[in-house]
């Protein structure tokens, strides 16, 4: 096991910003597919990947890929996978997922993942020369894909997918997600010396990523991994992960508790929310959070004299027919604040399809995925 290749599952639409985030830390890219990077790393790499991906959803490691169109196939060949490098012979192994795609012939979820559990189960008997599989310690999650008939085989070391960072507790109707939210940050090219304002902020998501980026304060070194328990990989490796990762904390931009990020909302409960959450966060010096509706925010004692920055956010996308009309008057109340700011890159992203209409042609967008939905991210820079 001195090379492992590891699946990368992202958003669609920011394998790149993925694939800059597993280079800083050192690893070889092999792949990029869509929702998906692969990359060349080691056991010691999984605590690392954890702990400081910022965009990924999981981190897993591809055990088996083959072709299979019969199920006596996929069964044969999921038996030649080697899991018991991985799984002892006590162990709790789940095949908790499994995808198919439309060009497939195995397009039963159900069928395929029994007929992966019970190669797994024949194969772990005959290597452990055991009748019986207690499946009492640890908990060793697979999941399977199919893309064209080819069957891919993965372990997931994460558990609780990496947007779940542990600090909000409490979310609006529609949040985004921290890894979505994160990606925006860093495809709006914020730095920790540039000023940030969402105008919609609802939970904080937003600012709050874009606080820990500034400070860069690791998104998951305060939350279990269902890999923490696995004997394959050495406690001193998820001790040294997370030591380096705590380590490399911008104490001094945090001892500075200059306010660059500000996050507004109509809602004065939602804005205790996100009061909250930044304080689980540990960026509450780093943001200022205020009620006000969208048309004034720019008319703010806090922000009425700011000359340069960016706003980002995520507004209201009227998924519904019916919501379509009452978000007009929302995106025009956008337009005339964003008016106002002096040298303001804005970002936005939407699936509404007057976007456009009402806040002007953008100077570029990307397509993005926020869940299901597809949405652009349309960019509005200053000095265009």
């Amino acid at each position: 096991m001195d090379k492992l290749t590891f699946v990368l599952i992202c958003h669609f639409g920011l394998e790149k910003v993925l694939k800059s985030e597993i280079r800083k830390l050192g690893l070889e890219i092999s792949e990029v597919t869509d929702g998906e990077v692969k990359a060349i790393g080691n056991l010691s790499d999984i605590p690392r990947l954890n702990f400081n991906l910022r965009t990924a959803e999981r981190v897993m490691i591809e055990m088996s890929t083959f072709k299979a169109v019969e199920p006596d196939e996929l069964l044969e060949n999921a038996r030649k996978c080697e899991i018991e490098k991985f799984v002892p012979v006590d162990g709790e192994f789940l095949v908790t997922k499994a995808n198919q795609d439309k060009n497939s012939v195995l397009k039963s979820s159900q069928a395929n993942q029994k007929t992966v559990k019970k190669a797994f189960v024949d194969r772990l008997k005959k290597v452990y020369n055991t009748n019986i599989l207690t499946e009492t310690r640890g908990k060793y999650p697979f999941r399977v894909k199919f893309n064209k008939n080819i069957c891919s085989i993965r372990l997931d070391t994460t558990g609780d997918s990496l947007h779940k960072r542990g600090y909000r507790i409490k979310a609006g109707l529609a949040p985004i997600e921290e890894t979505l939210a994160a990606a925006l940050v860093k495809l709006a090219e914020f730095r920790k010396d540039k000023v940030l304002i969402d105008p919609f902020c609802g939970s904080g998501t937003i600012p709050i990523e874009a606080a820990m980026i500034a400070s860069n304060i690791p998104p998951s070194a305060d939350r279990a991994f269902v890999s923490e328990t696995w004997n394959v990989i050495p406690r001193e490796s998820w001790k040294k992960a997370r030591a380096e990762a705590l380590e490399n904390i911008n104490q001094d931009r945090l001892a500075m508790k200059e306010i660059k990020i500000f996050g507004f909302d109509i809602d004065p409960q939602m804005i205790r929310i996100a009061k909250e959450n930044a304080e689980r966060a540990d960026v509450a010096d780093l943001i200022h959070f205020e009620a006000s509706p969208v048309e004034n925010f720019w008319n703010l004692d806090c922000v009425k004299n700011l000359d340069g920055g960016i706003i980002l956010s995520n507004p209201p996308y009227g998924e519904r027919l019916e919501d379509r009309e009452s978000v007009k008057p929302i995106y025009r109340d956008l337009k005339f604040a964003y008016s106002k700011m002096k040298n303001f890159d804005m970002h936005i992203i939407t699936s509404f399809e007057d976007a456009t209409k009402i806040l002007g042609k953008e100077t570029k967008n990307r397509k993005l995925y926020n869940g299901m939905i597809k949405t652009y991210l349309y960019s509005y820079l200053a000095n265009a």
